[in-house]
């Protein structure tokens, strides 16, 4: 679409240059038709001499006038460019904030699965227990030291997990 409107406006750019070329041509085939004695096409000629210093003077304008739209412009863009940084920085903050907090999701998914193997070692030791008790004293040693080894290092686990948190 922008592609359309600059070509919409460059239509009307060659429209105006094109009528102007026309003029042209035509007053150099009238004007010697009308004024048919060189001095009087030097004395119309002369007299154009105002208006081609109000279309210099029009021109020079319309070029500081340009200038004065691209300075605008120009101070408009690096305002964007600003804000567009700023919106970065905040980007890459937070997306170091979620790499972060998806890391210690991750350190609290092994520790969990950890917590959770030694608690089903802890769970299978104290049936093995329940069940040898009354049958075998050796056994029953065993799975309670066993047992005892397990839950000292689920202790360790949460007191490293206590201490990472403060």
């Amino acid at each position: 679409m922008t592609e359309n409107t600059n070509q919409d406006k460059l239509n009307g750019l060659y429209r105006l240059l094109i009528a102007v070329l026309i003029i042209w041509l035509l007053s150099v085939f009238l004007i010697p038709f009308i004024y048919p004695k060189l001095t009087d096409r030097a004395l119309l000629g002369d007299s154009f001499g105002l208006i081609n210093s109000l279309f210099s003077g029009l021109a020079f304008a319309g070029i500081i006038y340009t200038i004065l739209l691209q300075r605008k412009e120009l101070a408009l863009q690096r305002q964007e460019l600003k804000e567009t940084r700023m919106e970065l920085e905040r980007s890459a903050t937070a997306q170091e904030k979620s790499e972060r907090q998806q890391r210690r999701q991750s350190e609290n998914l092994k520790i969990t699965a950890k917590l959770n193997a030694l608690s089903t070692l802890v769970s299978y030791y104290s049936t093995v227990e329940t069940k040898t008790k009354n049958f075998d004293g050796a056994k029953h040693k065993f799975s309670q030291s066993e047992q005892e080894k397990y839950i000292s290092r689920i202790k360790q686990i949460l007191d490293r997990k206590e201490e990472q948190n403060d």
